[in-house]
């Protein structure tokens, strides 16, 4: 027991080494990130041709329509459409066809009803239409589906009797439509982003790879699958095809794109899937049809941010008609959408503003690749990182743990990367805070002065804050890579690193401050559990608690904000460019300062700890959204810090009128 004693001893020394020694190599791979990000700066407008398409059968000249907005969009400077599978709809929508259902043909012909038959029944409105479109129609119905399909005509129109209820039959996807694409591509000079599904079952190669090479010749380059998976995706792994439509695709030089604010992504859209296409991918965002009501500036807000804070490189755009019952018409929304784009407020102009360029989206260029074996090292630091914040609980531990935890880490490095990255990343994500927190408070106790310094506390508040920037390291260092760039992988944990950092100092405080062995940790905890409870302490707790479910209730994607607070955002994002997290700035670095000011006199100030971490915390999760470009998170992170000291000086400023002011006025008041 001496001799561990004494290896303890020692080992709890080095561990700083360590840690510095993950530090110097995950600097490299912080680098390679930085460089994968601004490896491609084209941003490209996608809009869907088919809400434009549909909102023009709301219109009394549908042509000129189509071709007055293809026309706006392409001058504001949307240069794709999307182009979808066919239907039988869409067809009549595009005025190639038209379908009848079987009463409308009984009515246009004259026959009577056959009980018995309940078809669908087309016309092609040229030859031109019939040349293109007849070959496809009946290659999917009848050799695909093994459905009849009959010839017919009607006043020296060609047509079609498909065997099928006209809305079961309007339901079979067909390839994208030729006529539609030579419109789009060769007239009009649009690039075109296809959107394939997984509806047609079973699924054929050979007609994949005939779609594809027709896409190919009107120089698609990329797909955008539509629907919840991806094309020749089964959940029978041995009946799924997602390898040969990734073999397909980069026979024909297509890449495809990671659809962001799904409710759950594309079944067969994984990393396995990205790999095979060569990392050939890029992350999309959708401006949904449910939003297009909003304020052009709103719009526009949604797509800067996209870009800038959110690495994205392609915005889809969509659109609907509605009813305006108040203006009486059927709005479309196209007004909004066009100035959403143009001028100097308009998404266009900002986003150049920030040294992007509109064109063709590329997927990033991964560096990094041949230095993956320095995150070995950062593996191991992050062990490092998590026994020396156990010490400062348990300090008889720190080298059994860490040396079971870098065996258990290697070892699960070994079995799977990605767990065990992710896991580091984790434990250092809340160890980092937590160290460099507690760090501060036997710092300042140790060298606990009469009268309090205003620099001193500024400076423990920035050591503080260089120190969590291990963490952050850490976490940039082994969570990089394509996978987590398209949010195929991200970091784990989120919640519980809004929690565990706070109870952990919160445990800190009430126990292991200033004592030296586990008996004072147990005698403190029965003294604190035999106490006496009054209302005031119920009230009190009561407060606490709420405020730290509301305190979780904001964090992650899902968190709500109240107007006011978006108002606000807002602001700071239009004035400064990049937003500081309100809680940061407003509480968290502010309390800190305060709290350390106050612990040089007062022992009672370490409590402020435990809602100061919030702030230190705040910092890694910054860095931890991953799809976030470095630079935008230390801008943030940097903003945060000094408005964060200058309301923590203003703060101390109030406390110190306060307390001068209770000095003066308290013995009277106590008199009376």
């Amino acid at each position: 027991m001496e001799r561990y004693l004494q290896w303890n001893r020692q080992v709890s020394k080095w561990l700083w080494l360590v840690v510095i020694v993950g530090l110097v190599a995950s600097l490299p791979l912080g680098i390679k990130r930085i460089q994968t990000e601004r490896s491609t700066k084209n941003v490209e407008l996608v809009f869907d041709y088919r809400d434009l398409l549909e909102a023009s059968q709301y219109k009394p000249n549908p042509a000129d329509y189509l071709n007055q907005q293809l026309t706006r969009l392409k001058n504001v400077g949307v240069g794709t459409m999307s182009v979808y599978e066919a239907s039988l709809e869409e067809l009549k929508y595009s005025r190639s066809i038209q379908v009848f259902t079987q009463n409308e043909y009984s009515a246009m012909t004259g026959k009577p009803i056959v009980p018995n038959e309940n078809f669908t029944y087309l016309l092609f409105t040229s030859n031109a239409a019939r040349e293109k479109l007849q070959p496809l129609i009946e290659n999917v119905y009848r050799k695909r589906l093994n459905v009849e399909v009959r010839s017919w005509s009607y006043n020296n129109q060609n047509g079609l009797i498909i065997t099928l209820p006209y809305e079961e039959a309007n339901t079979k996807p067909l390839p994208p439509d030729p006529i539609t694409l030579d419109k789009l591509h060769n007239q009009l000079g649009f690039q075109i982003l296809a959107r394939l599904s997984n509806r047609l079952q079973p699924f054929s190669a050979e007609e994949f790879e005939s779609t594809l090479k027709t896409l190919s010749d009107y120089g698609v380059k990329r797909i955008v699958f539509d629907g919840v998976a991806v094309t020749g995706y089964d959940e029978e792994p041995e009946d799924s095809h997602v390898k040969e439509v990734a073999h397909l695709m980069v026979k024909y030089g297509m890449g495809t794109g990671a659809i962001e604010r799904l409710k759950a992504p594309q079944r067969g859209f994984t990393v396995q899937f990205v790999d095979r296409l060569q990392g050939n991918a890029v992350r999309v965002f959708p401006l949904f049809d449910t939003e297009v009501n909003l304020k052009p500036d709103v719009i526009a807000d949604k797509l800067v941010l996209a870009v800038k804070d959110r690495d994205i490189r392609l915005l889809f755009i969509n659109t609907k008609s509605a009813k305006d019952t108040e203006k009486g018409f059927m709005n479309d929304y196209m007004d909004n959408i066009i100035e959403s784009l143009e001028g100097p407020k308009g998404a266009v102009e900002r986003i150049e503003g920030f040294g992007y360029k509109l064109g063709e989206a590329h997927a990033f260029v991964e560096y990094g690749k041949a230095i993956a074996w320095l995150k070995v090292f950062v593996l191991i630091g992050a062990v490092a990182l998590i026994a020396i914040t156990v010490g400062y609980f348990f300090p008889l531990l720190v080298t059994l743990l860490f040396a079971v935890g870098v065996v258990g880490v290697l070892g699960l490095y070994g079995l799977s990367a990605s767990i065990a990255l992710q896991a580091a990343a984790f434990g250092a994500a809340v160890c980092a805070p937590t160290w460099a927190t507690l760090h501060a408070i036997r710092s300042i106790q140790a060298k606990a002065a009469t009268n309090p310094r205003i620099g001193t506390a500024i400076v423990v508040f920035l050591r503080t804050t260089v120190m969590t920037f291990v963490g952050i390291a850490y976490v940039v260092a082994l969570l990089s890579g394509l996978s987590y760039y398209l949010v195929l992988e991200q970091f784990r944990g989120v919640a519980l690193l809004h929690l565990l950092p706070i109870v952990f100092v919160g445990l800190y405080v009430l126990l292991f401050n200033g004592e030296t062995g586990i008996r004072g940790v147990v005698k403190r905890a029965r003294t604190l559990l035999a106490m006496k409870i009054s209302i005031l302490w119920i009230v009190l707790a009561g407060v606490v608690l709420g405020g730290l479910w509301y305190y979780l209730s904001r964090t992650g994607n899902e968190g709500q904000a109240s107007n006011v607070e978006k108002m606000f955002r807002a602001l700071l994002e239009e004035k400064m460019g990049v937003r500081p997290r309100t809680k940061e700035f407003l509480f968290a670095h502010p309390l800190f300062i305060v709290g350390a000011y106050l612990l040089m006199r007062y022992r009672f100030a370490a409590f402020a700890f435990i809602g100061a971490v919030m702030g230190q915390l705040s910092l890694v999760d910054t860095f931890a959204h991953l799809h976030t470009p470095i630079y935008i998170s230390a801008l943030r992170v940097m903003y945060g810090v000094i408005v964060g000291i200058v309301v923590g000086l203003a703060a101390i400023g109030i406390w110190n009128l306060l307390a001068r002011s209770w000095k003066r006025w308290s013995p009277s008041l106590l008199k009376e």
